[in-house]
């Protein structure tokens, strides 16, 4: 029971609670043709009784029912006639009972049909809004695994909680049936929904425990299956497919031996809730037919008896599948709850004010940055200023700081002490979204997506012209290779832009930037993929590009930013000089000793 309610109060199943408000006349359609459906039912059981009365006990037939008088003052025929016409009756009843289950389906389907895309869109919707911390803890096959096993999760508990309704409901009236017909025909159905329920109570633990072995065997074939189609340059380059395959083969015959044990519990409940209903018919009609003397009397009441157990065991049988399958969907509704729960998760933090534009230097006060929240510290005690419209430039060895300042800066981590000013304000005080708006940014790990060239240029600005677009390719020397491509700026690239060399989607990543035409430039290796010469061109179309807008370059090579307004030396997250890149040689310190070591492989080379 406390499985049930903590089920209930999980954010998963709050989500078809919320879906459920939303479409309250889908709801209501869908429980008044359920009600009807039963009601239903019942009636064509109670005429077929009458039916079969008439036909055996013919001009003795009575009843105690004044209703059931009535109905029949409607019928004034010879038994033979009234038993054919009650029988068309049903035959119309059960027509009605069909359209009405009809509806009742459709009406749960078109709930579902909105829930799926709803969850669908929720559980995305939670992962853009983790903040970039959080979220770069998952891998790429669990969060793709997520969203597309949410809406099937949703969509099987809708369709079991609806079964379940039914069930209730149609086996309800078959019980009161049965009762009306004969206490002992009651007790015989009372027992069998008892050793139904006793024997579901031996097998939901069970089979609760390895539907979870079973989510998580899929979950991690899933995961790793995902991530090598992601990885398949790296595998073809060491030569690992075999490798690969083979473990991918060990995940699935292990998935599919949880699968074998999974059929064995799941199933386990049916044949004896398959041969116990025809046993307890047989016990009973001899019973019954043993301990009647007037057979004219017994025939109506077990043919009618031996109809309505039938249907009450196939819906006891629906009732506790359902039961299994709200149970076997458990896992998946258990790992929704994962990704929906709040309680564990770090949201993206953004103000409410609008950013225009940036009009005064960025100020670091006393910044410090710990990605683990503990004593160990990417960023410490930072305090600087990024010019205006100038060019600042961020040098020093691997792991020294310098993208753990890029990444702050964008808001994709929070400071864990002191704080960024911008124009003056907090930057956490604007909205981070706008402020991202007037921020281009291209590194060296550059995303291209699979699509056409063009729509990848105008992903920052999806309004610019042709002639800006080809403008900026131009700029970042792209335009010439993109010509020869087969259809042009149409070129579909292929996932992750894997028909293009580094160089051409570093040039792809300047140009898409170029077209936003931002305020702030981030260049996080932009070059390094491209040969001296188009690096020398590219030089020279940023100087252009650069004037009037605040740059920060994250470089290794250093005669890139030689000509920087200001260049940062960082060692183990702190700055430990700065100055122009005249000044630091002067100082003959860490710079210098970087642009020496530099200069003197380039002559060696």
């Amino acid at each position: 029971m406390n499985q049930v309610i903590k089920s209930l109060k999980s954010p998963a199943f709050q989500v078809v609670v919320e879906t459920a408000r939303k479409n309250a006349a889908t709801i209501f359609i869908n429980l008044s043709t359920n009600l009807l459906s039963a009601v239903l039912e019942g009636s064509t059981l109670g005429i077929i009784f009458l039916a079969i009365s008439f036909l055996t006990e013919g001009d003795n037939f009575s009843s105690d029912s004044t209703l059931v008088l009535w109905f029949l003052s409607f019928f004034p025929f010879p038994p033979e006639q009234v038993f054919l016409v009650l029988i068309f009756v049903s035959v119309g009843l059960q027509a009605i009972l069909s359209v009405s289950k009809y509806i009742n389906r459709v009406a749960a389907a078109y709930l579902s049909a909105k829930a799926q895309p709803d969850v669908t869109g929720k559980v995305f919707e939670r992962v853009m809004s983790f903040s970039y911390g959080c979220v770069s803890h998952y891998k790429v096959g669990d969060l793709v695994f997520f969203s597309n096993d949410a809406a099937q999760a949703v969509d099987r508990q809708i369709r079991f909680i609806n079964d379940l309704a039914i069930s209730l409901s149609f086996a309800l009236v078959y019980l009161v049936i049965i009762i009306r017909l004969s206490p002992l025909l009651a007790v015989a159905a009372t027992v069998l929904s008892l050793l139904g329920i006793a024997m579901q109570y031996k097998v939901i633990p069970l089979l609760r425990k390895v539907v979870k072995q079973v989510t998580e065997v899929q979950v991690n074939s899933a995961k790793f299956i995902t991530e090598s189609i992601q990885a398949l340059r790296l595998i073809h380059t060491f030569g690992t497919q075999e490798k690969t395959v083979k473990h991918a083969y060990y995940l699935l015959e292990k998935m599919q031996k949880i699968l074998k044990k999974r059929a064995v519990i799941f199933y386990l409940s049916e044949p004896i809730l398959e041969i116990f209903p025809i046993l307890s018919i047989a016990i009973l009609a001899t019973f019954t037919v043993l301990n009647q003397n007037n057979t004219e009397t017994i025939l109506p009441l077990l043919l009618t008896f031996l109809l309505a157990l039938q249907r009450l065991s196939a819906r006891v049988k629906m009732f506790m599948g359902t039961i299994t399958g709200l149970t076997d969907n458990s896992a998946r509704m258990q790992r929704l709850d994962l990704i929906l729960d709040s309680r564990d998760k770090q949201f993206e933090q953004t103000g409410q004010q609008m950013f225009k534009r940036l009009t005064c230097d960025i100020e670091f006060h006393s910044v410090n940055l710990s990605y683990t929240n503990d004593n160990v510290y990417a960023l410490q005690n930072l305090d600087f200023s990024i010019l205006t419209n100038q060019v600042t430039a961020l040098v020093g060895e691997s792991g020294a700081g310098k993208s753990s300042i890029i990444d702050i800066l964008l808001g994709l981590y929070q400071p864990t002490s002191g704080e960024i000013l911008v124009n003056g304000q907090s930057l956490s005080e604007y909205s981070v979204s706008d402020w991202r708006q007037h921020i281009g940014v291209v590194s060296q790990d550059t995303f291209i997506f699979n699509t056409s060239i063009i729509e990848n240029l105008r992903y920052g600005n999806p309004s610019a012209s042709l002639d800006q677009v080809i403008e900026a390719t131009k700029a970042a020397q792209a335009h010439a290779f993109i010509q020869q491509l087969p259809d042009g700026y149409d070129t579909v690239v292929g996932e992750r832009g894997y028909r293009l060399s580094g160089g051409q989607r570093q040039r792809l990543a300047l140009a898409r930037a170029i077209i936003k035409q931002p305020d702030i430039l981030i260049l996080d290796e932009a070059t390094s993929a491209l040969d001296s010469e188009s690096e020398k061109l590219i030089q020279q179309a940023l100087e252009q590009f650069q004037k009037e807008r605040t740059v920060i370059v994250v470089a290794h090579r250093l005669s890139t930013i030689s000509g920087a307004d200001q260049i940062l030396v960082m060692e183990q997250g702190k700055v430990v000089e700065k100055g122009t890149h005249t000044t630091l040689l002067q100082q003959g310190d860490r710079y210098a000793r970087y642009w020496h070591l530099q200069s003197d492989a380039v002559q060696l080379v």
